[in-house]
């Protein structure tokens, strides 16, 4: 039995050719690509040790959602949301100054230094 190997590159040329003319633009266009590169390369917010994704935002909405309890919450209780999440915020920061860990975690800047040593070399 003869295994058969897959092509490296999809035999559908319109993916490459969407993704050229979208995101990366091409040499024989004129055209700028749709999005700028500017707008979506993070190289340089990882120089600048800023964070690279949506994350924080995606956080928080998957921590609204549990507040809310229901797809289509009436206006009150959407306002009521941000108010429980500031108590246990104010909670969280009331611990910690009480702890004060012995075991610092890493920052987000010292993450940050981390990741971008290998960016420097590049």
């Amino acid at each position: 039995m003869m295994l058969t190997q897959k092509p490296l590159l999809p035999t559908d040329m319109g993916t490459f050719i969407y993704f050229g003319s979208t995101w990366i633009g091409t040499s024989s266009s004129t055209t700028p690509p749709t999005f700028s590169h500017d707008m979506w390369n993070q190289h340089d917010a990882s120089l600048c040790l800023l964070p690279r994704s949506s994350n924080i935002a995606e956080g928080w909405h998957y921590g609204l959602n549990p507040m809310l309890s229901c797809s289509k919450p009436t206006l009150w209780k959407f306002l009521d949301a941000p108010k429980a999440e500031q108590a246990l915020t104010d909670l969280k920061l009331t611990r910690r100054q009480l702890r004060q860990s012995s075991e610092p975690r890493a920052t987000q800047s010292q993450v940050g230094q981390i990741l971008s040593e290998p960016a420097d070399d590049y």
